[in-house]
């Protein structure tokens, strides 16, 4: 199913019913979104990151005319963690190590292992209802732990079989070539030769007044793990990237802050509970004391306005489509995306030509 109308015009009328951001006059119009995979649940798991990423993917594959197709997060996940595990230790443990990740700890595991579907790699081998990551986030950030008290600097094989026994046995074992269609294909040529989806057309973007405009730059935050790369452009053209992007078709990836009072997800809503007259220099500041975080992914798939002009962005979450009073998406208002969007992520296609030029692309 590509298009939720009936999840749409459900959250529109809620919405305007329940009129939290406005008054009793509020109201918004409906949302007539690109297409887009139905909402899942990551449950009790920090896999926001592969949830969303995947669901950006699904989408595109939608826009690239492909039939809809359900990824696994979990393989993703899976081979996202090794590499967490190497980077950790050749930093000694200077860098953060958690479960969680951006866009480019996706985009390294297709480039490297390539992707599967749902079906093949589910992420749960017991057969179980739900992610739960507890006992394995625990146990390998004991072992993680258990590694650097040794001096190691890199696992070696003892250690990658203890590794991987745990991903195994919590994650199931990954599958070294499957059953597509009449033919059996690996993970690498499932991406390239079924979907024919290239992780290189796509690139991450933020925009932070300390560093220069139209270049990129290693955004400081401890969720930015592998020390990614970022594309910085000025606040206004950061908007206009995405507002052109989801009118020409193309969806966006969220990455931004989820703590703040403003966000209401139970309610179907982001706003900024206080007044923002210079939304550039807000953002900026909350960077800076640290009160605008960057802990949660999500995936826009749409835009609407409200009865006074605001703008409101449509967005899919991971958390199920029980989760909330509109199926498990949010609305979230112009300003909380100016101020608490620490990036996006965008096919290089999508951004306007002038902005291309003055990036070079």
């Amino acid at each position: 199913m590509k298009r939720f109308s009936f999840i749409f015009l459900f959250a529109a009328t809620y919405y305007a019913a329940s009129a939290q951001p406005g008054g009793n006059n509020f109201s918004i119009d409906p949302v007539y979104p690109v297409s887009c995979t139905p909402v899942k649940d990551q449950y009790l798991s920090a896999t926001c990151w592969s949830f969303a990423s995947n669901s950006f993917i699904e989408s595109e594959l939608l826009r690239m005319g492909k039939p809809e197709i359900d990824l696994s997060e979990m393989y993703t996940a899976r081979l996202s963690y090794i590499n967490k595990i190497r980077t950790h230790l050749r930093l000694n443990g200077s860098n953060y190590f958690t479960p969680g990740g951006q866009f480019h700890d996706v985009q390294w595991v297709l480039k490297n292992y390539g992707a599967v579907p749902e079906k093949i790699y589910s992420g749960k081998p017991g057969g179980e209802h739900n992610h739960n990551h507890g006992q394995l986030d625990t146990l390998m950030k004991r072992y993680v732990n258990h590694m650097l008290g040794l001096g190691k600097t890199k696992p070696d094989d003892a250690d990658m079989q203890y590794i991987n026994g745990l991903l195994d046995r919590y994650l199931g074992k990954l599958p070294g070539s499957f059953t597509e269609g009449n033919r059996q294909v690996t993970p690498a040529i499932y991406l390239t030769g079924e979907l024919g989806f290239n992780p290189d057309d796509y690139i991450e973007v933020s925009s932070y007044s300390h560093h220069p405009w139209y270049k990129t730059f290693v955004l400081e935050n401890k969720y930015n793990w592998s020390s990614g790369k970022y594309l910085n452009v000025p606040l206004n053209e950061f908007i206009r990237i995405t507002d052109e992007a989801l009118e020409k078709g193309f969806s966006v990836l969220w990455n931004g802050d989820v703590n703040e009072t403003g966000f209401r997800f139970a309610q179907g809503t982001a706003s900024l509970p206080y007044t923002v007259t210079n939304p550039e220099a807000e953002r900026q500041k909350t960077f800076e004391d640290s009160s605008s975080y960057m802990d949660h992914m999500m995936h826009i798939v749409g835009k609407t306005t409200d009865n006074k002009g605001h703008k409101w962005y449509y967005i899919k979450n991971s958390w199920g489509s029980y989760s909330n009073s509109t199926g498990g998406y949010l609305f979230m208002d112009e300003n909380y995306f100016a101020v608490k969007t620490a990036a996006i992520v965008i096919h290089k296609q999508a951004i306007p030509e002038a902005i291309k030029k003055k990036i070079g692309l």
